[in-house]
């Protein structure tokens, strides 16, 4: 006997993603999400990309591009991945919430920047002052989310990336220990770089953690019992305020901010 037509996913979820790096963050987002849970990817397409600020602010309007074509495949969600995003036009979080809100509008679907998704989540579980592990981010891409941040009226106790922490050498060592690879950190550097910030501010309400090539859903229960504290990172953040706009909870295991979903 026939079944009666059905749909395949209890959810359709569209990741948006950074050119020339291969970013599983579907791959982890379903191990994150709910069984049932459908995903597909589009890499943003730009010729001679070179992560620069410049290169993503010339670029900006490739997101809606992307995301508009990913709501016309029937994705109830959209989550764009990179961080940096947000503030490299030197927009503010009242901007990029207007800009979600018009692109959404044009996708059919929400669209989330992860940026802006750190900024909700520390709003969720009321987070006033934060300490930053900003990875392998450059002084550019620091200050700039580190602003941006403020600007969403954080205050930062700290902030440092993996070379003021003393766990790389120096800049050309961070470029080897990238290309050798493929910019996913080891769980041990992420682990380390997050209880460290923690341990430059300990009073701080939350650790931040910013960039997406350090996969912190790995270690997020890790660090967060080690620390006591929860720490918001820009892939957590994003899995979590997906999922939250889709109305579904998370697996257990992923950190007190997905925890929250039920």
């Amino acid at each position: 006997m026939i079944e009666p037509v059905r749909r395949q996913y209890r959810a359709y979820a569209g990741f948006v993603t950074t050119p020339q790096f291969f970013d599983d963050s579907p791959t982890q987002f379903v191990k994150v999400a709910p069984p049932g849970t459908g995903i597909i990817q589009r890499v943003n397409h730009i010729d001679g990309y070179q992560y620069t600020l410049d290169d993503r602010a010339r670029n900006f309007g490739v997101l809606e591009e992307s995301a508009v074509c990913l709501g016309r495949s029937h994705c109830q969600v959209i989550g764009q991945v990179g961080t940096n995003w947000v503030h490299c036009t030197g927009t503010s979080p009242s901007d990029i919430e207007r800009i979600c809100a018009d692109i959404s509008a044009k996708a059919g679907a929400p669209f989330v920047m992860a940026g802006q998704a750190i900024v909700e989540g520390l709003r969720e579980i009321g987070a006033e002052t934060i300490t930053i592990a900003n990875g392998y981010f450059r002084p550019d891409w620091s200050a700039g989310i580190n602003g941006y941040l403020e600007a969403a009226g954080f205050r930062v106790l700290w902030a440092g990336n993996i070379i003021d922490q003393g766990l790389i050498a120096d800049h050309d060592e961070m470029l080897r220990h990238e290309a050798a690879t493929l910019w996913d950190y080891p769980d041990d550097m992420m682990f380390a770089a997050a209880v460290d910030a923690h341990a430059r501010a300990p009073q701080a309400d939350a650790v931040v953690q910013t960039g997406a090539g350090m996969r912190m859903v790995r270690v997020l229960d890790m660090v967060e019992g080690a620390t006591g504290k929860p720490l918001v990172a820009s892939d957590g953040a994003l899995y979590w305020a997906m999922l939250k706009r889709l109305g579904l909870g998370a697996n257990p295991g992923y950190g007190h901010l997905l925890s929250t979903l039920g």
